[in-house]
């Protein structure tokens, strides 16, 4: 069998065998993981501006309550991430790696920013209906969907169960049973195959509880997989999600950013089945994995459009009507341009190879 860090591409090459648990030298990194080059930019504070941030913050209620929370958190992560160790190692399919699992508390930021876009959800459910990772880990696993089973009874002798969750309809309401209370089911959603995500992307996503507390566990393939994702994640699904914040009604300009994601996201589900089988059984791609030139020029084309089509709703505007003197210069364009930008960027780091 090979080694599991012969198959370890960007990200994953840090990470040591489930054995020996030691941090590995960088490998080469695969022509297809290409990662694009970032400028950093920081904003230097005034020694007066930053002790009177802290100044506010020694004060802000908000803040202590917050920090309160975020320590607590941090104290069942580390007793969570013991125990998930423990069961990783005993189920032979199974990997757990604690450089995967830094991240393993939500950071109040993200909290805070989750309720804002979700207060009517929070009314409904509070804080645990909507918050439900604030503690989290990731285990690697193939063929999860199938696999998972194992880890849940493993979990369940060390005292943890699972957590129960709102029934949803297909538009997020909640459904309600016979006796007209809402209807509770399993916490765990399984994305494979006719349920995957558009970009490709699968995982099985649960939550356990204990003591009262919610504990998040993601499954994924492997090492590989975790990097595509997060390279997914920050480079395409991200900027969706902005065309998703921008609430764009128009039906037309709706069909344009639905054939931009189409063709992303052909892309990226071929990114994530060849992660997939690398973890699975240490194959490589022969061919580099890119966008088409017809990929190319029809999203040139599509992000034309979208700009044109704003365009002439701008012009149709009197005078007095519009925000700014030129269609430029207004917050819509500057928001299409920004996502059409970190878009491109995406085109071109997997360009087409002549």
């Amino acid at each position: 069998m090979k080694s599991k860090v012969k198959i370890l591409g960007d990200e994953a090459a840090a990470i040591g065998t489930k054995r020996g648990r030691k941090k590995l030298g960088v490998t080469t990194t695969p022509a297809f993981e290409r990662t694009p080059k970032t400028d950093t930019f920081v904003k230097t504070s005034s020694a007066k501006t930053v002790a009177k941030k802290e100044e506010t913050k020694a004060v802000d209620t908000k803040n202590r309550l917050g920090d309160f929370l975020i320590k607590q958190n941090k104290q069942l992560a580390a007793q969570y991430m013991n125990d998930l160790e423990e069961v990783a190692q005993a189920i032979p399919e199974a990997s757990f790696y604690r450089e995967i699992n830094k991240s393993s508390t939500k950071e109040l930021p993200s909290i805070l920013d989750k309720i804002a876009r979700r207060t009517e959800q929070f009314s409904e459910r509070g804080y645990s209906g909507v918050i439900r990772d604030g503690v989290r880990g990731t285990i690697f696993l193939p063929d999860a969907d199938k696999n998972f089973v194992k880890v849940v009874k493993a979990m369940e002798k060390k005292g943890y169960k699972i957590a129960k969750t709102y029934a949803e309809d297909k538009n997020g309401n909640i459904i309600l049973g016979k006796d007209g209370l809402p209807k509770m089911v399993d916490d765990i959603d399984v994305r494979f195959g006719e349920n995957a995500v558009p970009s490709g992307y699968e995982d099985v996503q649960m939550r356990f509880e204990k003591s009262g507390n919610l504990y998040e566990l993601l499954f994924l393939p492997g090492p590989n997989y975790a990097a595509i994702k997060n390279k997914e994640h920050t480079l395409v699904f991200e900027n969706f999600r902005k065309y998703d914040a921008a609430k764009i009604t128009d039906d037309g300009a709706k069909q344009i950013v639905k054939g931009i994601k189409k063709i992303y996201h052909g892309l990226t589900r071929r990114l994530y089945e060849d992660a997939k089988l690398r973890d699975k059984f240490g194959a490589s791609k022969a061919s580099q994995i890119t966008f088409s030139k017809e990929d190319v020029e029809t999203a040139d084309n599509l992000f034309e459009s979208l700009k044109t089509l704003y365009l002439g709703k701008y012009n149709a505007l009197p005078p007095s009507k519009r925000s700014k003197p030129r269609f430029k210069d207004t917050e819509r364009y500057k928001v299409l341009d920004t996502i059409e930008q970190n878009l491109r960027n995406v085109l071109d780091l997997y360009k087409p190879i002549d």
